[in-house]
């Protein structure tokens, strides 16, 4: 071997020996930022569609009627609730293209192709939020028994 060649050689192991380790230690993303359907889910996707056109239906068309902007981002960031049994429910305001809304919509839809689902359980004037319901009392320190 040349003194060229092993200096080369020297090099190369002094390189990968300090590459080398750094990759080792590259961990994968963390779980919970995992998603198995990459962009959304497109089953949530398809529910969210169906509830946002139904309701658009049921007010006139969209001449006369725009969903709230969630019903429209990504599917995950509207505002749903997963029943655990295949449906989801979306709760959702709309009203006249840009004008304040005016309407409420709830809509439970199941999204299977084989047994497809789109039932509107209200669509009127939005309801105020129900009244905070009053906390449970604290027992007072003389029930409590000592440590």
């Amino acid at each position: 071997m040349s003194l060229r060649s092993i200096k080369f050689s020297l090099g190369l192991a002094c390189t990968l020996t300090v590459v080398a380790p750094v990759l080792a230690q590259t961990e994968p993303p963390p779980r919970e930022n995992f998603n198995p359907f990459g962009v959304d889910n497109p089953v949530l996707q398809r529910a969210r569609n169906w509830a946002r056109q139904a309701a658009e239906r049921a007010n006139g068309g969209l001449s006369r009627y725009r969903a709230e902007a969630s019903m429209f981002g990504p599917a995950s960031q509207s505002p749903y609730v997963d029943n655990g049994d295949g449906t989801f429910t979306f709760r959702f305001r709309g009203g006249p293209p840009a004008e304040p809304p005016t309407i409420e919509s709830i809509v439970t839809v199941n999204p299977d192709p084989s047994n497809p689902m789109i039932r509107i359980d209200y669509n009127g004037p939005i309801r105020s939020v129900a009244p905070p319901q009053p906390l449970p009392e604290i027992p007072s320190p003389s029930n409590m028994g000592s440590f």
